[in-house]
């Protein structure tokens, strides 16, 4: 047999002088960032028209393809033309246009599929409500035509697992090269270059030569700080490693609030307050089994994983999650719950983990901080290692919860659903999915991508879950996700904090900008949508709505064939804004902010790895044993194509958005259309596009003193700026 030699894993980059770690604390020059935003949409610079506001113009002026009803394959112009008054005819418009045509019929890697069904196609094509429905299908689900269980949540049918051409216009075409890589060669023989020098020079430094003893944390941290990725991300490079107390209670109490995932912590409940109390007394913590009792119910927040076992259908409360890939080590899960206390300055402070939730408390390893505030010496967190395993249990709980529920499924997933039912029931022509519409750019593509790929090659080498409870865990959340509860003045509300903005300026939550940040943009977001909707809806005729037969059927659609139970019912014109502002929010600021810090917080993968690599301890009394190559054992240190996969894959995500496709070129894009136009109506539009870029401007100024006003020493929190703030899942 001929065997095909695999290209050779990548050596790390060039050596990477030792970064300053004050500079990840600061922010841009404020005149300097004051600068960038005009206080006239006049002299704003547009870089390049936003592809959905193009695409929207021109089926406007019917400069289109027709699909033809007798040959799908063939298509025919519309017959339309450019306009006095419109952008179109400008020299930049033009050249976007043309760009776009050439860039797909050029490129060998593209496929005509796409623009064959009109579902992600070059140029806008109208089809009629009959054709879209023929084109845009779900898939059966909860099961499948042949009964068996469907593995992920409603989707778009069509779209073949092996066609994988938009990843490489949709990811950098290096680090797909580099993925490619490693996914092929599944159990490498070594490492090359100087990760081969360093990982043998460090075998050599083993006391005894025992290799299971592997490495100390500290040479994972020195690896870290002279051996990176380019910088290509918000936070140019950098990682949480690269900070001396990247351990800390601190560092660990700021990741919920405005890390990578800021969207689940919420007020303790009274039955969790009930078992931490018990935990505390049963286990000898008499200092918290004390304070608790007399603590602000309303100070104490929980991340509660404690519903694991029931999403993957693990009947035992307390059987093992663990899983082993025919190539891999066995990898193990665990649902931690987590205990906080929100002080009135705003520091965070870690309580109490139970490491993995076994039904109850009394059955589970439950451990407290031996420091009870957030001013107590910090000189003990480096060697306190069982407290630290136990902060590493938490982080492996959040790193599932975060990607597999809360990016994948109710960002991706869920939006895409969206796209599906809109596409099947709204025609191109009504202001429903003219709003939406520029907004689901690249994200058929991409998560048809993220379903043939990156789940079942990659996530599934690097959790504890076997692939079935992987997708039992996804379709657990699908199903779970609750569209009106997530509306983010209900959901900050449900989870124990103000859901105005007078109520978040409150001291207590200055370090919290998510909050500060999303309720913002959804408020601004609603103004833009309920005033483009006022100009086709009557607002003084209150049945306009419940009379939109289209409108009707799109709720019918999400309903049944997405299984989006919770979307609302839509009879009124505010039900309307609120329903199409959660759409663009899913979109646009929520997935901005659960993807695009993923490289800071998890490309130093023993700060947060997806995975524990030795079973949780059984006992209390184990935990308080543990020492460093207890913790160093729980790490994927020594699991060569893991340990890469689970640091490539945030920085691949976390490529920086492109000045054209963020929120703010979306709105300037917008404007532009119209600024020149005579109609009545496409003025008013015109004003609205300018008051929303303006407001953007004015938010984006509000977000970075949110941000400059948390306690010092902080991690900047610019995600949310609206000019880096993605206008649909691009990624």
């Amino acid at each position: 047999m001929v065997t095909i030699p695999l290209p050779p894993l990548p050596a790390p980059p060039p050596y990477t002088p030792r970064v300053d770690v004050k500079a990840i604390f600061q922010h841009d020059d404020e005149k300097k960032f004051l600068s960038t935003l005009p206080t006239r949409i006049q002299d704003a610079p547009l870089p390049s028209f936003d592809p959905g506001v193009l695409n929207n113009e021109l089926l406007n002026l019917s400069i289109y393809q027709k699909l033809d009803p007798d040959d799908p394959t063939k298509t025919e112009d519309a017959g339309g033309n450019i306009t006095k008054g419109t952008y179109a005819g400008t020299q930049v418009a033009l050249t976007q246009l043309y760009s776009r045509i050439e860039q797909r019929y050029d490129d060998p890697c593209y496929s005509t599929y796409f623009d064959v069904l009109a579902v992600e196609p070059t140029l806008p094509r109208y089809i009629n409500l009959d054709e879209k429905k023929a084109s845009y299908k779900f898939t059966p689900y909860p099961t499948l035509e042949d009964g068996s269980q469907a593995q992920f949540p409603p989707h778009l049918d069509h779209i073949p697992a092996q066609d994988d051409v938009a990843q490489w216009k949709i990811f950098s075409i290096l680090g797909i090269a580099e993925a490619t890589v490693l996914l092929q060669k599944v159990m490498p023989d070594e490492f090359l270059g100087k990760t081969k020098d360093w990982i043998l020079s460090k075998e050599r430094e083993v006391v005894a030569g025992s290799p299971q003893t592997g490495l100390t944390i500290q040479d994972v941290v020195d690896y870290n700080k002279h051996n990176r990725k380019s910088a290509t991300d918000i936070a140019r490079g950098e990682n949480l490693g690269l900070l001396d107390d990247w351990y800390s209670d601190r560092r660990f109490a700021d990741q919920q609030l405005s890390g990578c995932n800021p969207t689940t912590i919420k007020n303790i409940s009274d039955e969790r307050a009930h078992e931490f109390v018990k935990a505390a007394k049963d286990n000898g913590y008499d200092k918290w089994a004390a304070a608790l009792p007399k603590a602000d119910r309303k100070s104490l927040f929980i991340q509660d994983n404690s519903y694991f076992r029931e999403a993957i259908g693990v009947k035992d409360p307390a059987g093992e999650m663990n899983h082993k890939q025919a190539w891999s080590d066995l990898n193990w899960a665990c649902g931690s719950v987590s205990l906080f206390q929100l002080h009135p300055d705003g520091k965070l402070h870690p309580i109490a983990i139970c490491i993995d939730y076994l039904g109850s408390m009394d059955k589970s390893v439950t451990i407290f901080n031996k420091r009870m505030l957030p001013t107590d010496p910090t000189a003990g967190e480096k060697t306190d290692w069982a407290w630290r395993y136990a902060k590493t249990c938490a982080q492996v709980s959040d790193w599932l919860v975060h990607e597999l529920a809360i990016h994948l499924t109710n960002a991706h997933l869920i939006e895409e659903a969206v796209i599906v039912a809109t596409n099947r029931t709204i025609p191109m022509e009504h202001i429903i999915y003219r709003i939406l519409s520029p907004h689901w750019y690249k994200t058929l593509s991409l998560n048809a991508a993220a379903r043939a790929s990156l789940v079942p090659q990659v996530i599934a080498d690097i959790i504890g879950f076997s692939p079935d409870q992987a997708f039992a865990f996804i379709r657990h959340s699908y199903d779970n996700f609750d569209f009106v509860g997530n509306y983010v003045p209900h959901d900050l509300e449900s989870r124990g904090f103000p859901a105005t903005e007078e109520g978040l300026n409150d001291p207590r939550y200055k370090n919290y900008p998510y909050a500060k940040n999303m309720l913002s943009l959804w408020e601004s977001l609603r103004t833009y949508v309920k005033s483009m909707l006022e100009l086709c809806y009557d607002k003084n005729d209150p049945n306009a709505v419940a009379r939109d037969e289209y409108v009707k059927a799109w709720v019918n659609e999400v309903h049944t064939a997405a299984h989006i139970k919770t979307f609302p019912t839509i009879t009124t014109i505010d039900e309307l804004t609120d329903a199409i502002t959660m759409c663009i929010h899913i979109a646009s600021p929520f997935h901005t902010a659960v993807n695009y810090l993923q490289n800071f917080y998890q490309s130093f993968v023993v700060g947060r790895p997806p995975m524990l690599c030795s079973p949780p301890p059984k006992t209390l009394a184990q935990l308080r044993a543990f020492r460093e190559a207890d913790l160093v054992a729980a790490l994927p240190i020594n699991r060569q194509r893991e340990w890469l996969l689970a640091a490539h894959v945030p920085w691949l995500l976390s490529f920086k958005v492109e000045s054209d496709r963020s929120l703010l070129n979306y709105a300037l894009s917008q404007w532009s259309v119209y600024k020149k136009k005579e109609r009545e109506q496409d003025k008013q539009v015109r004003d609205i596009s300018e008051l929303f870029y303006l407001d953007l401007c004015r938010l984006a100024k509000k977000f970075y003193y949110n941000s400059r006003d948390m306690d010092p020493g902080s991690i900047p929190y610019m995600v949310l700026d609206p000019a880096s703030t993605a206008v649909s899942i691009l990624i």
